[in-house]
């Protein structure tokens, strides 16, 4: 086993971590337990990555450390027995993982490892890659020891990702995902015989025997990746996307539309005033499954657990996006613009000003976003009230008429608002009602 300390690795840290984890070396040592952070922090640490999240090991009761945890730091804990592990959001939100050190044995393929307590270096033993097989002892007298029984340092100096045990891909598919995942963010590459071992899975066709919400969630972290697009590039070369759906074909054209899904995230995100959250993993899976027919798409949603908005927004692009590029093509007034664009999903918006080529079409779902979408008029119910109208269905029909004539130039201060109202809309709806609005 190799031994180094980082302590000093550690202090470049902000205080507010190093606090927190000398605060829970502390804690372990009081109780007896043998304590290490693992995994991704100790990795992006060495890597000079941020990461501070936490995943905490002890050699010892897991839950009952978290529960001490928690009660020490005035938070709520969730805990999950079966794996003898449970979860901290400290009051800045970090995420704090309590496990207790663990050996894990799978019954078949595919299958939810059976656990049982065991060592720190069994449970580093049954992660996917050394590089993640990294664990740094937290406790007050050892402060800082790289603990590394599996040569991670070595190959994250060599960028390269090994697995730690020839049936990895077999017990566990969804390490070929993770392996592409951390392959395409560190640029990495993936060592030789675990690429045999790797390629070997994939014709077996392991990915397809993992159960569908588990390949969701290993999935979606690929696509909230920032090199989500070289990720999909990936695995299409290696084996194609027949573990979502086997009809799935990724084409030339939908990959020149996946290339432009994360600059066109990162200009809203950074642009759009109201910084309304946009999931960009929704948007390259939209994407993606485009071209499916609506019986495949609705069926992938389902057998994968997705929700409800994310199926309709994944529906709506893929049935109404060409007809809405077809009209927003065409001379129209804001207001035609507006009721074209308001009612949908901010993911099917990008990716139909994506799909765009015309610059005018994508000229007016910038204006749509940026300005049209941010008018308002002056007048509400309560003040339709006090010009003496009854109450009703009408009223939300007058607000629209009044919010569309402005989109369109008509007025702008609320005395034009005013007269608007009753001149064009009051004085119309009089007429044609039999002098009752």
């Amino acid at each position: 086993m190799t031994m180094e300390n980082v302590a000093k690795r550690l202090h470049t840290q902000p205080q507010e971590v190093l606090a927190r984890l000398r605060f829970i070396g502390n804690v372990a040592q009081e109780l007896g337990y043998p304590v290490y952070v693992v995994g991704g922090f100790v990795r992006d640490l060495l890597l000079g990555v941020e990461d501070y999240d936490l995943d905490i090991v002890v050699e010892g009761d897991g839950i009952h450390f978290a529960k001490e945890l928690s009660s020490r730091l005035h938070v709520g804990f969730v805990k999950h027995k079966q794996f003898g592990t449970a979860t901290l959001i400290t009051h800045d939100k970090v995420k704090v993982d309590v496990a207790t050190a663990r050996q894990e044995t799978y019954e078949y393929p595919a299958s939810l490892p059976k656990v049982k307590p065991g060592s720190i270096k069994d449970d580093l033993a049954r992660r996917d890659f050394t590089i993640n097989a990294l664990a740094l002892d937290i406790s007050r007298n050892n402060f800082g020891a790289l603990v590394d029984f599996f040569h991670g340092r070595k190959d994250l100096n060599k960028k390269a990702i090994r697995a730690l045990y020839d049936i990895s891909f077999i017990d566990d598919p969804t390490r070929i995902l993770r392996a592409i995942r951390f392959e395409q963010r560190f640029g990495f590459t993936i060592e030789r015989h675990t690429f045999t071992l790797l390629k070997d899975a994939l014709k077996k066709h392991m990915l397809e025997a993992v159960h569908k919400h588990r390949l969701r969630d290993e999935f979606i972290l690929i696509l909230k990746e920032s090199q989500a697009f070289k990720c999909i590039k990936r695995i299409n070369g290696l084996c194609g996307f027949a573990f979502i759906e086997k009809k799935l074909r990724l084409k030339k054209k939908a990959l020149n539309t996946l290339k432009k899904i994360e600059g066109t995230y990162t200009w809203f995100r950074d642009n759009y005033p109201h910084k309304h959250k946009v999931e960009v993993w929704l948007l390259y899976l939209m994407v993606l499954l485009e071209h499916l027919d609506s019986m495949r798409l609705k069926k992938v949603f389902k057998e994968f657990a997705f929700r409800r908005s994310e199926m309709d927004a994944a529906s709506i692009f893929k049935e109404e996006s060409s007809a809405m590029l077809s009209r927003l093509k065409a001379p129209i007034a804001p207001s035609v613009i507006y009721k074209i664009l308001q009612p949908l999903p901010y993911e099917v918006l990008l990716c139909v000003f994506i799909k765009a080529h015309d610059k005018k079409v994508k000229d007016k779902i910038r204006d749509f976003l940026f300005t049209y979408k941010s008018i308002q008029i002056h007048l509400n119910g309560e003040e339709l009230k006090a010009l003496g109208m009854a109450p009703g269905p009408q009223f939300k029909r007058i607000l629209l008429q009044l919010l569309y004539a402005k989109l369109d130039g008509k007025f702008k201060t609320k005395e034009e608002e005013l007269i608007y109202l009753r001149h064009n809309i009051l004085a119309k709806s009089c007429a044609k009602n039999g002098g009752k609005v």
